[in-house]
């Protein structure tokens, strides 16, 4: 026996999140030059109208898939902090940052802050992206036990160093693994940012 039918909102807004899918997939697979209409739509299996139809220009389509990135990259970290067994563990912490920076949907964000370097237009798009990510960094930071006694700023200063850190090292593995470093390369940041910490977040 067939369900109920779908309205008309609830089929523009599945056809806004194949779009959006296959905008993200077409990144992840073959890179930001590779998103163009006809490529988005063939994944989507959606024709030109119907992405015209849900969103203005294929620039508009690209932000929407921004938005979208950085949510789910929000979720999945706050998430996974969570399940962390001791968020006091500084290694366990920086080893799930990596990790997330790694996730192949953040490849997306590195290729879209790539484009903005020279697009003012995608650039202050993604800035909008970037200071939602700041804002969850710092109220996740601050209930860090091990960042406990930091301050909003020292909190944001080093969770920026750390995703700096973390995105450079996604973008070189990406094509030149070196997997035998890895818990080396670990061990030293751990032991830089327990450095840090110990210094900065005062007496108990």
């Amino acid at each position: 026996m067939p369900g109920p039918r779908r309205t008309q909102a609830q089929r523009r807004a599945e056809t806004s999140r194949a779009l959006i899918d296959a905008t993200i997939e077409t990144i992840v697979e073959r890179g930001y030059a590779h998103v163009t209409v006809k490529e988005v739509c063939r994944r989507a299996g959606v024709s030109h109208g119907g992405l015209f139809g849900r969103f203005a220009t294929l620039f508009d389509l690209i932000a929407a898939a921004a938005d979208e990135v950085g949510r789910r990259q929000r979720e999945s970290f706050v998430t996974r902090m969570n399940q962390l067994p001791d968020r006091s563990d500084v290694t366990s912490v920086l080893a799930l940052w990596r990790d997330t920076a790694r996730d192949p949907i953040n490849t997306v964000w590195l290729e879209l802050t790539m484009a903005a370097r020279t697009d003012p237009a995608l650039r202050q798009r993604l800035e909008v992206v970037r200071l939602e990510y700041a804002a969850a960094l710092v109220t996740g930071g601050v209930k860090m036990p091990a960042a406990q006694g930091l301050s909003p700023e020292q909190v944001i200063a080093l969770g920026s160093i750390v995703v700096f850190c973390f995105d450079g090292d996604a973008l070189s593995t990406g094509a030149f693994p070196q997997p035998e470093l890895d818990a080396a390369r670990l061990e030293v940041l751990g032991t830089m940012v327990g450095h840090y910490l110990d210094a900065n977040r005062g007496p108990d």
